[in-house]
């Protein structure tokens, strides 16, 4: 009788524990407000950029929960082609104009001939592009694993910043941070739904997972 107890137990810890992490992850979807959302049909998405000691950016990223730390050389490149995937999905919402290196750092050097006010750069981005809105993605690091998928030295860490700029006013619609280094399930179990599997992440998987946690809430019109 008391092992037919404890197994009803157990049976409920794990009911609850499905539940829980079903309700965690269930997002609401974030609508621009009408105003805003019906005058944008394009957003421009900038490359990500390195946040390393002694950067200068020109866009205002209020971060708050994150840690730098150390950024693979493939980080940038790895990151930009992830975005631009995970995007598909809100096509049916904008239009998606892509800017490459160069193109940015061509459009730029032209605008800082005009002026250096982080906003009005913002918003001589989106007129001389044709665009409503701007995408700006800032890594703050991207380490990978030191092991196997079953076995690690180091566990992979990404840390990234998505904001989303209105193009005619140069204000921040939108912003999520993620910061993860992958834990041992058994630290914490409720990180399965991020993980996704039973296995050491590389840090283009994780930063993968991560791309889709935050956008979950980006903003459609």
């Amino acid at each position: 009788m008391k092992g037919f107890k404890n197994f009803l137990l157990y049976l409920g810890l794990i009911f609850c524990l499905f539940l829980n992490l079903n309700s965690c992850s269930k997002q609401k979807e974030t609508y621009l407000p009408y105003r805003v959302g019906q005058n944008i049909n394009s957003i421009l998405i900038l490359p990500f950029e390195i946040c390393s000691k002694g950067s200068e950016s020109f866009f205002y990223c209020p971060a708050r929960n994150v840690i730098s730390g150390y950024i693979e050389p493939y980080a940038k490149e790895t990151m930009n082609k992830l975005l631009k995937n995970k995007l598909h999905k809100y096509s049916s919402y904008y239009n998606f104009v892509f800017l490459s290196q160069n193109e940015f750092e061509n459009l730029v050097s032209q605008i800082l001939e005009e002026t250096q006010n982080p906003v009005k750069i913002i918003k001589k981005l989106s007129q001389k592009t044709n665009t409503q809105a701007i995408l700006y993605g800032r890594i703050y690091k991207f380490r990978e694993r030191k092991g196997s998928s079953f076995s690690v030295i180091e566990p992979a860490s990404v840390a990234f910043v998505l904001t989303l700029y209105d193009g005619k006013t140069g204000k921040i619609l939108w912003m999520e941070e993620f910061d993860e280094t992958q834990k041992p399930l058994s630290e914490n179990v409720f990180n399965i739904k991020l993980y996704g599997k039973l296995k050491w992440l590389t840090a283009e998987e994780l930063a993968e997972r991560g791309l889709l946690k935050v956008l979950k809430t980006f903003p459609i019109k």
